[in-house]
């Protein structure tokens, strides 16, 4: 951990949620966390989850702590699950694009309401159409991701399937275990046909296309999402993330671990 930035985190953090608890527009948001990845080994640089309490007076806040409705004990960081949003949307274009299904030059013209399954009466819209009424036009992957266009991420959803769109899920680690060496992780769930079958539920096509944007059975740790974007952003190395650089012997001091 890299002390000042973890202190600048929780500080931040605090204030943000603070506002926005204020904010009638946050939706009364009470709780939140931070991940700071460093994007060239895994290294975890600041975490922190709020609310949070004072170890100094754990033992005599115990009760009340645990009594608390926002859960000050549980790390949100590493144990909360949130569906990801637009943000999953550039894993859905790295896989659109690595498949084959487009190219970074096709274009897509966003139109509204996207009607390819209009006979089942499923027409999902794009969100400038409903909030305006207008759509993005005509659309690359790269003006897709910059306008977040649900429309373009429907089309290139549909045709590669929801079972591409797992594989590479599963290679950007969402839902899946980081295997950071703190207790409490939780896996996350990513959408899929085996997801719906272990609930004895079916995947309709409709639902590839609000898995393509993020939405859909998508829930993933602050800290998936992190190390996501960690691995886009150093060019598609996807490191394990980790607390601990190294561990020495208590005897002579000699590295018996060391992480990469």
């Amino acid at each position: 951990l890299d002390l000042e930035l973890q202190k600048i985190a929780e500080n931040s953090l605090a204030k943000t949620i603070q506002d926005m608890s204020s904010n009638p527009e946050s939706l009364g948001a009470s709780a939140g966390a931070v991940v700071v990845v460093d994007v060239n080994n895994g290294e975890i640089l600041a975490i922190a989850s709020y609310p949070t309490f004072n170890q100094n007076t754990f033992n005599e806040d115990y009760k009340e702590l645990l009594e608390n409705d926002a859960k000050p004990m549980w790390n949100r960081a590493i144990s909360g699950t949130y569906a990801p949003g637009s943000t999953f949307k550039m894993l859905t274009a790295v896989a659109a694009l690595e498949s084959g299904v487009t190219t970074r030059y096709e274009v897509i013209n966003d139109l509204g309401v996207y009607k390819y399954y209009e006979s089942s009466n499923y027409t999902p819209k794009c969100w400038i159409y409903t909030d305006t009424g207008r759509t993005h036009g005509n659309q690359t992957v790269v003006q897709a991701i910059e306008n977040s266009c649900n429309y373009y991420f429907y089309e290139v959803g549909r045709r590669m399937g929801i079972d591409t769109l797992a594989e590479y899920g599963k290679k950007f680690g969402l839902g899946e275990y980081t295997g950071i060496e703190l207790s409490g992780e939780s896996k996350g769930i990513f959408a899929s046909r085996e997801y719906r079958q272990s609930k004895n539920a079916t995947w309709y096509p409709g639902d590839t296309l609000q898995a393509a944007i993020g939405q859909s059975d998508h829930l993933f740790t602050p800290l998936q999402l992190a190390n996501y974007v960690a691995t886009l952003a150093n060019g598609g190395t996807r490191y394990k993330v980790h607390l601990i650089k190294e561990v020495k012997s208590g005897t002579d001091s000699k590295v018996i671990l060391k992480n990469k």
